[in-house]
Parts: structure tokens; sequence; C-alpha cells
């Protein structure tokens, strides 16, 4: 950039004004960029700096990045170098101690500071103010100004520069949140996409999420336009209800000893919100904590009666957000959720960006209040008040105005309309380029010349039109204060023609065209008629980029709305099938009781005249006739064993489920020791790790534990030592159990067999066994919503276990 000379600084009702102008422009922004170009070059011209820069910290390294400047000479070096930050030792001070620092006099800095030069190879300047950014006790960087004169900081300047750095900051932090609310609702969306087995819920959730988004906006819109209090606290509950369905949120005020709500969610039962409206003790532990640490506090797995707090709704969430202003708090927004126990990082930055942003709503409130005061102790003269006044419906209404469309159009011939009026006798154009010609696409007021009308709507030159070439090309306005005849190649048609003002249109950093304000008598642009035509423009590219993303946005809905469609049909489809599915299990089951009652009767028959055919022929048999007997004997004990299991499956199965949550340590250590009389005379190695609380039914699972735990022992029995392992994974939304032993393991090639019923892999003369034991654990399974795996190799061991939803309901 090329430097300039820097004008002389403001008095302290400008001062005012630019801080009430780059507060409404700061709530409109949305990435790091477009907060620092709203607050590097109003901060320079304010205060006569001849440059300035912003340099932001980067955690991943510990390193300064240059994220704009203004001001300094392309090539030129200067004492602010990206790099680590303990090379930086004057910003490196400054964020330590929180506090900024002033060199109002020549070689002040310099004397501080020495190795500034010598490190950078680049001259300091005169006089320098260095402002530290922070945002919830984190350092986010500086604001810099330089200065080629002596320089004292008056109060007022100091005070103007230390609101900039603080709203600068909680800008930054704003849009770092609302780029983790858009990356919450994609990541939202997409799991959408990939989780077939949860689409109902995960449709309702992205939902959710959208409108949580609209709603933010909103409230973002809200916060830089609203200064009724408890609209934009009714606003900010309504972020937070859309983000979390059952969510109870209320806004705190002090009275003396006693936090009393004044706003509050409609959910609250009458007797509640009285409750809390008529007060609650300043040492209640939420919070005493907020008013010692001016710091947010989440609370997980929330107590009421350790909170000393008596309340009729039963939460698993709180958390308490402090709105301060000027250091001292102001109020205080408790929320509490009662459907999640736990807070996670994305809802974390919703509560903190909800609650950044009714602090800057605050905040604004009370600098327009002192603005408002200062204003009245100037006296200002009646005409100022009047033109300033005039200027700011004018402003209002144009802001009004453009939310009301999305047509690009329309909304540039409204600033059109706004702005000539304010302006005087003149006409507006607004060009675009196509192939080598400017066309011009939006027109408001006459140009009093039919000649020169003709000539504009056949299309001007490229290249020979300067008054649209130069902003286009440079990116910046370009003011004549007597228009030029030869500027556009038309001497004979401009001579009626007085001044002109053209401003390049861009919307996200895309040039869109040319917007030409031409005035019909001679005009010295001043600084307040360039700030009124270039605010106008930013208000016009902000709803146009607004209008965009509405329109990206809507589409966006239309094809979830068309989606979700979809989804809700296949749902529809899956529960038929799903019900087909629990008819027929019924029936077999039904049929597997039935059928094991008759073959129970049918071995009971034959075991009983087995005895007595031994008792009858005791002392003739010889020994392969005992012998046949005994296997006949041993084959009814056989069909008996799979008879139970048959009983027991079918029992279980019948049984609907009772799902709690409990701890699955505690469950495997009551397993342990009832096993412990049986392993009396074993070599057995526990390899136990920490297993998680789990939702499910506690009999059932205890009963897939133990037939796996069992199982591992039962094919371990010429092992020494035998091994067994139990440990849990995370698997998302799932835990996924297993169990391993060094047992015989099986071949790979039939694992799909193990879990089917009456299967086995090993002959009964190897392991004893009913066929039935893992059929029943993939059963209990499948019913909680989870599924069953083994793996295995020969003689080399297996590992036998199942995944387990977290938070589902299962199947009864």
């Amino acid at each position: 950039m090329t430097a300039h000379s820097g004008a002389a600084p403001e008095p302290l009702a400008s001062l005012a004004e630019r801080l009430q102008d780059i507060t409404e422009a700061l709530a409109a922004t949305t990435t790091q960029r477009e907060v620092i170009e709203v607050v590097l070059t109003p901060a320079v011209q304010a205060l006569g700096a001849v440059a300035g820069i912003v340099l932001l910290v980067d955690e991943t390294d510990q390193q300064m990045k240059i994220a704009g400047s203004q001001g300094y000479e392309d090539g030129a070096p200067t004492v602010w170098q990206e790099g680590p930050i303990e090379d930086h030792v004057l910003i490196a001070d400054i964020l330590r101690m929180k506090k900024a620092r002033y060199f109002e006099d020549a070689g002040a800095l310099q004397e501080a500071y020495p190795e500034l030069e010598s490190r950078t190879g680049a001259v300091a300047a005169v006089a320098n103010a260095t402002l530290p950014m922070f945002l919830d006790e984190h350092p986010l960087g500086v604001i810099v100004l330089d200065f080629k004169e002596p320089h004292l900081f008056t109060p007022a300047e100091r005070r103007f520069l230390t609101i900039l750095s603080g709203q600068c900051a909680v800008a930054l932090g704003r849009a770092d949140a609302t780029r983790t609310l858009r990356a919450e609702v994609e990541k939202q969306t997409h799991l959408l996409a990939e989780r077939a087995r949860q689409l109902e819920d995960q449709t309702r959730r992205s939902q959710d999420d959208a409108r949580a988004l609209e709603a933010f906006v909103a409230f973002t819109e809200a916060v830089g336009t609203r200064t009724d209090l408890v609209q934009l606290v009714q606003r900010a509950i309504r972020v937070l209800e859309v983000r979390f369905p059952g969510v109870s949120v209320a806004y705190y005020e002090q009275d003396e000893d006693l936090w009393k709500a004044r706003v509050w969610s409609i959910d609250l039962p009458p007797e509640l919100a009285a409750s809390l409206a008529a007060g609650l003790p300043s040492d209640t532990p939420l919070f005493a904590e907020v008013v010692q640490t001016r710091q947010p506090v989440f609370t997980d797995a929330w107590d009421a009666e350790q909170e000393q707090i008596a309340l009729t709704e039963e939460y698993g969430a709180v958390a308490g957000y402090p709105l301060v202003i000027e250091g001292e708090l102001h109020s205080f927004l408790a929320v509490g959720l009662r459907e999640t126990r736990s807070w996670s990082e994305a809802d974390q930055a919703l509560v903190r960006a909800v609650g950044r942003s009714l602090n800057l709503a605050l905040e604004r409130t009370e600098t327009a209040r002192e603005l408002t005061r200062k204003n009245a102790e100037l006296e200002l003269n009646t005409a100022e008040l009047l033109a300033r006044t005039r200027a700011l419906e004018a402003f209002a209404q144009l802001t009004r105005d453009l939310a009301l469309t999305t047509d690009p159009l329309l909304l540039i011939q409204r600033a059109q309309e706004v702005v000539i009026t304010m302006l005087g006798d003149g006409a507006a154009l607004y060009y675009e380029p196509e192939g080598d010609r400017w066309h011009n696409r939006v027109q408001q007021g006459s140009l009093h010349s039919p000649e020169l009308q003709a000539a504009i709507d056949a299309g001007l030159p490229y290249a020979d039109t300067n008054n649209l070439l130069i902003p286009w090309t440079s990116g910046q306005p370009y003011f004549q204060d007597m228009y030029d005849r030869n500027t556009d190649q038309l001497p004979s048609l401009v001579g009626h023609i007085g001044a002109t003002a053209a401003l390049p249109l861009c919307v996200g950093h895309r040039p869109l065209g040319v917007m030409v304000f031409a005035l019909f008598q001679g005009r010295t642009w001043s600084t307040e008629d360039r700030m009124l035509l270039e605010v106008a423009m930013q208000s016009l590219e902000l709803a146009l980029d607004r209008a965009e993303q509405t329109r990206t946005v809507t589409a966006q809905r239309d094809a979830l709305d068309a989606r979700t469609q979809e989804l809700a049909a296949s749902t529809l489809e899956l529960q038929a099938s799903t019900q087909e599915l629990e008819a027929s299990t019924q029936e077999l089951e039904a049929f597997s009781y039935s059928v094991s009652h008759d073959l129970r009767t049918s071995v009971r028959h034959m075991l009983g005249f087995l005895t007595l055919a031994r008792k009858s022929l005791d002392g003739r048999l010889d020994e392969r006739s005992r012998r046949y007997l005994d296997v006949v004997g041993q084959a009814g004990e056989q069909m008996n064993t799979m008879i139970d299991a048959m009983l027991d499956l079918s029992r279980a199965m019948q049984r609907p489920l009772q799902p709690t949550t409990f701890e699955l340590d505690a469950l495997m250590a009551q397993l342990r020791e009832a096993l412990v009389p049986d392993l009396l005379s074993r070599n057995v190695e526990w390899e136990v790790a920490p297993l998680p609380a789990v939702y499910g039914d506690r009999d059932a699972l205890h009963q897939v534990l133990t037939q796996l735990v069992e199982n591992a022992l039962k094919f371990t029995q010429g092992r020494d030592p035998a091994v067994i392992r139990v440990w849990a994974e995370e698997q998302g939304e799932a835990w996924k159990i297993s169990v391993l032993d060094n047992g015989l393991g099986f071949d790979p090639r039939y694992q799909d067999r193990l879990f089917n019923l009456f299967q086995r892999l090993h002959g009964a003369q190897e392991v004893r066994g009913s066929g039935v034991g893992l059929a029943q654990v993939k059963r209990l399974i499948v019913k909680h919503g989870g599924q069953v795996f083994a793996e295995g190799q020969v003689d080399e061991g297996a590992t036998f276990g199942f995944t387990l939803p977290k938070s589902a309901s299962p199947r009864s």
C-alpha cells in the first residue's frame, strides 16, 4: 500500500460517531477479514495515524501472523513482521500484561525496545499505540497504529481504542463461532446420509441445526440493529430453543443480594418462573462461580440439590454465561438442558456465541447512551443534529428496505434512490462489463440529455471509459469534484455534468460492477460525503451477499425437504418390514417353545424306559450292550441339555427388555466372583480393562457377557495358563465389547455359522456344549440394536464380542 500523510486526530464527537458506525458494521461481519477491514481503516483515519496493522496469534506454532495492514509502502520493511511471539518483545509484553502501550514522543519506542530496528532492519515510528485483543481471557493478537510525528493520546482517544480493540475481539470470536456452527450443520447433514439406521433421529437433528443457524443469523442481525434488551434476550432464547429441544433459559439481573430472573423461556411452569423471578441467593454455587471468574461455566451431570436450587424440573447439563460491561458484571444468562447430561464442544461454542453477541448488544446500548450524553455535552447546533438525524434515518430505512427483498437489481435500485435523495440533483447508474462494453443495468434519475442516454444505453467502450475502468481495476472509489469531460471520451455530451463519484461493487470479494453518481453541479466531496457513499455501498454489498446466501439456503432447504420426504417414506417401509419380522419371530419362538416341550416328553419317556431296561437286564448285559445303553443315555441327556437351552432362548426372546444405564465394570466383577469356585483347579490369567457405563437390559447383558466368558473358559481347558482378556472400544455412537482367549480357536472360513442355532465347529469329545449359547447372544444383542462378531484362527485363540449403541431405544 502507499503511505499517506495522516490527518489530524478527530474531536470527541467524531470519535463517538465513528465508534457507532464501526459497531453497526461489525454486527454484520461474518469473517475474520471483514472484521479487520471494518476496524483498521477507521482507526487509522480517526487518530490521524500514518499506518496501522493487525497481528493475530497463531496458537498452533506460537507465531504472530499479519491479518491486515493500512498505510505501509509496498515492499518497504517495517518493525512489525511475522514470526515467533517471543521474538516480538513488545507484543509479548503487551499480551502478558494485558495492557495497551502508548509511545507519544520521538524515540520513545526505540528507547524502550532498541532491538526492534536491529532485528527487522526497519525504522520504528515516531509515535505508536499498540493495543491487545483478548476474548474470554484468551489472547487473540494486537492492533498497532504508527505516527510520523509525536502524538499525545488523549483520554478520549485511549477510550476509543480500548473499546475498538474489545469490539474487534468480540467480532472475531463471533465470526469463529459462526464458522463453527456452520461446520456443525455440515457435519450433521453428512451423518444423516451415512447412518441409515438412525434416519428419523438424524433428520430431526439436521433440521434443528438448520433452524438454529437461521435463528442465529436472525439474532446476529438483530444484535446489529436493535437496542430493546428484552427483545434481544427473547431472540437469544429462540436460538437456544431451536438448537436444544427442551431447553430452559433465564436472563437474570442482580438486585441487592438476589439474582432475579427478568426474561425466561416459555417452557418454565408458572410456579417455577415465579420462584426464579422472586430471586436466588448470590451465594448459589452456579452464580457465585460466574461472579468470581467472570467466565462462562458449563456443568455436566448437574445436581440441583448440590447446587442449592429447589427446582420442579430435572436438568442434565447447565451453563451460566456472564454479561460484562467495562469489567463489571451486568447480568447473567442461565441455560439448562433436559435431554443431555454433558456439553459438547460445538454446543459450548453456540452458547458462547449467543452470549458474546448479547454482550455486544449490551455494550452497544451502553455506548449509545454514552454517545447521547457526550452529544448533549458538546451542544451540537440544531442544523448539524438535524442533518445527522436525516442521514441516520435514511440509512436505517435503507437497511430495512434492503432486508425486504433478495432481487439484486431491486436492491441496487433502492440504494440508488436513498443516496440520490441525500446528495441532491443528479442521477445514479449501475454498470456491469460484458465483453468489450459497459452496460447500464439499473438507473435512478434522468440525465437530462437524450443523446447521452442513448450513448449509455448502447454500451460504453470498456477500455475508454476511465470513470468506470479506474474503480473496477483498482478496487477503490474514484471521486471527481468537477467532472473531466475527457474522462470517458464523451466531451460533447457531458457538458452539463458537474461532480461524479464511481464506486466498485463487490460481493464476497468478487467484483460485480461499478456504481456511478453523477451530479449536475460541482461538489467538493467531503470526508462525510465519501463515508456516506462507502457505507451505503457496504450496506448494499452486505444485502447482496445476504440475498445470495438466502437463495443458496433456500435451495439447500428445498433439497433437504425432498430428502426428508424420501427418508420418511423409507422409514415407513422399514417400520412395516420390522413389524412383519417381529410377527414372524414371535410365531417362530412360540413354535420352538411348543416343540421343546413335546421333545422333552419324548426324551423323558426314553430315559425312563432306559432306566427300567437296565434294572430288568441287570447282570445279563455284556460289555458291548452296556456301552450301547450308555451311549443312548448320554444322547438323551444331551437332548435334554439342548431342550433346556432352547427353552432358555425362547424365554429370553419373549421377555421384553428393561433398559437402564449401569456400569459394565460392576457386572464384570460380579461375573468373575461367581466363577471363582469353578476355577480353583485352573490357572487363569485375567486381563480386564476399565469398562464403560452402558445403556441396556442389565439381566440380558449379564447373560451375554456370561456366555462369552464361559465360552472362552471352555475352549481354554487345555491351556496353562488360560488367558482371558476383556476390553471396550469407543466407535462413534456405539461401544465395542470384546472377549479374547488363547484357546482352540476356529477355522475363519466357518465364522458365519458360529451364531446360528445348533451350529458347532468342534466335536463333543473336544468341547461339550448345546450349540445354543452363541445364538442366544446374537438375538439378545440384536434386540438392543447392536451386532455380534467373531475372529480367530485354528489353535491360535479367538475373539468374540458385540457392539452396543450408546443411547438408543432397544427393541422389546
